[in-house]
């Protein structure tokens, strides 16, 4: 069967937003000593926040990449992941109360997850990743 391409879509989409990840990863510890100067102890917030997200995109990747019939229910954890790791960013952390950006976030985050829904409710998708009710 053809990958759908939406599929495609969340495929590269999941895996720009993990190598992006992985990169924080990386230069949060090639850095470590001078972020540890400028945050103090949130350098590791920072890693882990950045780990966590890679650790996810890895696991969302060989879940579609093998086309497991969980594969939507991984793709929606890890949008819920990253949007509570955003939220937590901006609110908690660094403390950025920059209502301007506010709704666009939350309007953006909408649409995102009305993109998903209706996408990973196509029957083409669904068939895709071998639902018996496609």
């Amino acid at each position: 069967m053809k990958t759908p391409l939406f599929v495609t879509f969340v495929f590269f989409s999941v895996l720009i937003t993990g190598s992006g990840h992985l990169i924080g990863v990386i230069e949060t510890l090639r850095r470590w000593g001078t972020l540890e100067s400028l945050l103090g102890n949130v350098v590791y917030y920072v890693f882990i926040s950045n780990l966590a997200l890679c650790l996810a995109a890895i696991g969302v990747l060989l879940a579609v990449w093998f086309r497991l019939r969980r594969a939507r229910w991984y793709v929606l954890g890890y949008v819920l992941l990253f949007i509570f790791l955003y939220w937590f960013d901006r609110l908690v952390v660094f403390r950025t109360y920059s209502f301007t950006r506010i709704p666009f976030g939350i309007a953006f985050q909408i649409v995102i997850g009305i993109v998903l829904y209706v996408g990973f409710s196509r029957k083409s998708v669904k068939a895709y990743f071998g639902e018996i009710n496609a």
